[in-house]
C-alpha cells in the first residue's frame, strides 16, 4: 500500500513594512520589506511578483527579473529550515508625479497559498519644516553596569517625535517612511532605538543608499515617534536628522547627549581632574562672601575643538557620579583651557557630605573623555535657591498639609511649615506635605498650566541651621474626578527636625519644571519659613 500525503494547506504568514494605503512623497525613494513564514519549507527559488505598476513608480532593485509585464524579486531564506524568507523592494516615485495622483502596484508570489495584495497610495509633497523633530530630554544619564546604580528609564531615555505634514494643504501624511540618520558617521551606534520607552521593541540600524539609519513610518495622523536610549557605560552625542530619501529635504533635531561618569574604557579617553580656584589644600569647600558660583579650570586635553561640551558630575558619599545639570560649551580651546574660566554653582553639592567632583567632555565628533575626580566636602556659605536666570511663567504649586489635597489645609505662599503640618495623624496613613501642580487639556488657552500627561520635576530648597540642600521629586499631570493636576508627596523624613537659625526660622522654596514639545518651562517659586523641631529637642527654642 502506498502512503499518500494530503495536499498541503499551509497558508503563509506575510508581513509588510508598509500598509497597503497611505501617502508617498513625490520624488521619494523608499524600501518595502516583505517577510514570509510557513510551517513547511518554502519552495526553492521563491520570489515576489510585482504587477500593475503605475507609470509614476520605478523599481530600483538590481536583482529584478522582468517577465512580460511582471517583475520578479527573489526571496532570501531566513533560516536553515527554509520556513522563512524575506526581501526588500526599492521604489522611486517619479518627480513628474502630480499632487494627489494614485501610486499603485500588486504583489503576489510563487509560494503556494500566497494571497496577492494591491497597494494604492497618494502622491504628496512635504512641508520641510515638519521634519524638524522634537527631543523631549536632551541629556541622558547612561546606566551603570552595577545594577544598584542603574539609571531610571526617564533618566536614560528620551522620546523623539513630530507631526509630518504636506506642503500644499498642511495635512498630516499617513504611513510615510522617514529615514532617520545622524549628522556624523558613527554617532548612531552610541545609542539604541525603540518603538517604546522600555526599549523592548527595538528599531534596527540599517544601510540605505550607503548611509546608516532607521526607517520609521508615520502614523495615520502624521505623527512620528520613537525612543532613544543611552547605553550602559557609554558617553557620547548624536544629532539626528530626518529626511525623505531621494529629495533634498531634511530636518535637524537638537543633539542628544549620553553622560556616563564611570571609569573610561582606556587611558586615551581620560584626562586631568578639574581645578577649583582657591581650593587648596584638598578638603572642605566653602563659598566666600556668599558667592553663588565657583571657578573651574579645565586643563588642556588631546585634540580639543570648538563645540566640545563639558558636563560636570558629582558623586555623593559612596554613590556613582551623576550629571549635575550643569554643562558648558568650549568655544575657543586656546583661550578657555588651562585657566579658571567656567563658573559652576555651589549648590550642585550636598552640604556636609564628602563628594567627588569630575566631568565628561563629549566631543563634537560624538565620542568622549572622562576626567579624574576631585574629592571635596561642601560646607556651605551660600543658600540653596532656585535659579534666577530663567523665565518663570507657570503657576506656583499649591502646598497642603499631611492630610492631603482632599482634607488638608493649604499652606500659603510666605506661610510657615511647622511640625503639625507634616506629622502623621490617627486615621491618616500619610505624612509630610502634598504638592499640587495644576494641569490642563487645553494648554493654548490655559497658558500657565501644565499639559495633561506631562512629567514634572519638583525641587525643594531648604536652608536652616542644620538642614541645607535641594532635592528633586517627580510626578505626572493626570485627570482626577475633581480636576487635572499632579500630586507629589514630600515625606516627613525630608522635612523633619529642621532647626531655626539664632533669631529666625529656616526657609523652604518649591518650584517645578517640565519639558513639552522640546521646550523646558519653569514655575513661579513657592516660599515659606520652616521649623519642624520636636518638643523634646533642646534646640526647639522653648
Amino acid at each position: 500500500m502506498v502512503d499518500h500525503k494530503p495536499p498541503t494547506t499551509d497558508k503563509p504568514t506575510v508581513e509588510y513594512s508598509l500598509n497597503l494605503k497611505g501617502d508617498l512623497i513625490i520624488g521619494q525613494e523608499f524600501p518595502l520589506t516583505i517577510k514570509v513564514t510557513k510551517q513547511d519549507p518554502i519552495v526553492d527559488f521563491a520570489y515576489i511578483t510585482i504587477d500593475a505598476v503605475s507609470s509614476n513608480l520605478t523599481i530600483l532593485n538590481p536583482e529584478k527579473t522582468k517577465f512580460g509585464q511582471s517583475i520578479h524579486i527573489p526571496l532570501s531564506s531566513g533560516n536553515d529550515q527554509k520556513t522563512s524568507a524575506e526581501t526588500t523592494i526599492l521604489f522611486r516615485v517619479s518627480q513628474s508625479t502630480k499632487y494627489d495622483e494614485d501610486i499603485t502596484f500588486t504583489l503576489s508570489s510563487n509560494i503556494t497559498n500566497y494571497q496577492s495584495v494591491t497597494y494604492k497610495r497618494k502622491a504628496k509633497d512635504i512641508d520641510p519644516t515638519s521634519l524638524k523633530l522634537i527631543v523631549d530630554n536632551t541629556y541622558l544619564q547612561s546606566p551603570y553596569p552595577d545594577s544598584i546604580h542603574v539609571a531610571t528609564t526617564t533618566d536614560a531615555t528620551t522620546k523623539v517625535h513630530g507631526i509630518i505634514t504636506d506642503n500644499t494643504n498642511k495635512s498630516p501624511l499617513s504611513d510615510i517612511p522617514i529615514f532617520i540618520t545622524s549628522t556624523q558617521p558613527g554617532q548612531l551606534k552610541i545609542f539604541s532605538y525603540s518603538n517604546d520607552s522600555a526599549g523592548s521593541s527595538t528599531i534596527p540600524i540599517n544601510l540605505f543608499n550607503g548611509r546608516e539609519g532607521l526607517t520609521i513610518k508615520t502614523l495615520q495622523n502624521g505623527e512620528i515617534d520613537f525612543y532613544v536610549h543611552a547605553q550602559v557605560s557609554l558617553s557620547g552625542k548624536v544629532q539626528l536628522l530626518a529626511s525623505i530619501v531621494g529629495i533634498f529635504t531634511q530636518g535637524y533635531a537638537h543633539p542628544i547627549y549620553a553622560i556616563y561618569g564611570g571609569p573610561p574604557s582606556d587611558d586615551t579617553h581620560s584626562t586631568w581632574a578639574p581645578g577649583i580656584s582657591g581650593y587648596d589644600p584638598i578638603g572642605s569647600l566653602t563659598s566666600d562672601d556668599g558667592e553663588t558660583d565657583f571657578l573651574v579650570t579645565i586643563y588642556p586635553y588631546s585634540n580639543p575643538l570648538p563645540g566640545d561640551t563639558v558636563f560636570f558630575l558629582v558623586a555623593t558619599g559612596k554613590g556613582q557620579p551623576q550629571y549635575s545639570g550643569q554643562n558648558r560649551t568650549i568655544n575657543n580651546p586656546k583661550t578657555e583651557l588651562g585657566i579658571p574660566n567656567f563658573y559652576v554653582p555651589y549648590q550642585i553639592f550636598t552640604y556636609g557630605v564628602e563628594s567627588q567632583f569630575s566631568y565628561v567632555i563629549v566631543r563634537t565628533t560624538g565620542d568622549s573623555i572622562t576626567s579624574v575626580s576631585l574629592p571635596l566636602t561642601y560646607m556651605g556659605g551660600t543658600p540653596y535657591s532656585p535659579g534666577d536666570s530663567v523665565s518663570r511663567t507657570y503657576q506656583r504649586c499649591i502646598v497642603y498639609t499631611s492630610l492631603g489635597i482632599s482634607q488638608g489645609k493649604v499652606i500659603d505662599n510666605d506661610g510657615i511649615v511647622n511640625l503639625d503640618a507634616i506629622i502623621n495623624y490617627p486615621g491618616n496613613k500619610n505624612d509630610g506635605l502634598f504638592i499640587q501642580i495644576l494641569g490642563t487639556k487645553n494648554p493654548s488657552v490655559d497658558k500657565d498650566q501644565v499639559p495633561i500627561g506631562t512629567q514634572v520635576t519638583l525641587t525643594s530648597y531648604i536652608n536652616s541651621s542644620n538642614v541645607n540642600g535641594k532635592k528633586p521629586y517627580s510626578g505626572t499631570i493626570k485627570e482626577y474626578s475633581d480636576g487635572i493636576y499632579g500630586v507629589i508627596n514630600i515625606r516627613k523624613k525630608d522635612l523633619y527636625d529642621v532647626e531655626p537659625y539664632d533669631r529666625r526660622l529656616g526657609t523652604i522654596q518649591l518650584t517645578y519644571e517640565f519639558t513639552s514639545n522640546g521646550k523646558k518651562s519653569y514655575s513661579k517659586i513657592w516660599s515659606a519659613e520652616i521649623g519642624t523641631v520636636p518638643a523634646n529637642n533642646p534646640n526647639n527654642g522653648n
